[in-house]
């Protein structure tokens, strides 16, 4: 499932987080490009379906150490067809270079792209460019995935025990509900489904029978 934000594109559109006060106040000036200024919950900037993750050098060394950075990057490439990561500056201070190129082949091994600048103005110039190229390719923009991981798993758990005899959809919901995953449903005595609202002593007998069956 995809959300799409409709914005008229008669140029380039830039989305910043409102926190990005310095990148924001640069990129104003360019008067060909537009710039939209959004509480932003993944990600510092998008540009069509690509989502930006700015860190200073100090701030990535400090989320390498802490490991709040994988789980970004991470949460960029589930949310957006194309990441990219911009550092500000470099420098092996405060970390072994080992743990430093480590984090970089992580990042490659997951396709996100890895862009060095100096200075916030070499960023938001970058952010910039990038803006301009790309919508003289595409048209629509921006697509942001919204992940259905939590519901397809819980429908997928929900089919499972309506799977059960006499279980359908309701009694499948009360079920889990009750005992808060498949394993706990198939594992529960007769004596505990019949906590269960709509299963009398045939039906826990009969789902009994079925998950604790030899599979000849």
């Amino acid at each position: 499932m995809e959300q799409k934000i409709l914005v008229k594109k008669d140029k380039p559109i830039i989305i910043c987080d409102y926190r990005e006060k310095r990148i924001i106040e640069i990129l104003k000036n360019k008067k060909d490009v537009k710039i939209l200024k959004m509480n932003l919950p993944i990600g510092d900037f998008i540009v069509e379906n690509i989502g930006i993750e700015r860190k200073s050098y100090d701030d990535f060394i400090s989320s390498i150490i802490d490991k709040r950075i994988f789980e970004q990057v991470e949460n960029l490439k589930e949310k957006f067809e194309k990441s990219i990561l911009i550092i500000e500056g470099f420098s092996f201070n405060r970390i072994h270079e080992n743990a430093f190129f480590g984090a970089l082949a992580y990042f490659a091994t997951k396709n996100i792209s890895i862009i060095w600048t100096k200075n916030e103005n070499e960023t938001a110039n970058f952010i910039y460019w990038l803006a301009k190229k790309v919508f003289e390719k595409k048209e629509e923009f921006p697509k942001i995935k919204i992940s259905k991981k939590k519901k397809e798993i819980r429908e997928l758990q929900e089919q499972i025990v309506a799977s059960l005899p006499k279980v359908r959809e309701i009694l499948a919901k009360r079920l889990l509900k009750h005992f808060g995953s498949v394993e706990n449903v198939f594992k529960a005595s007769e004596y505990e489904l019949k906590k269960v609202k709509g299963i009398g002593d045939k039906l826990a007998k009969e789902i009994r029978k079925i998950i604790s069956a030899k599979y000849e």
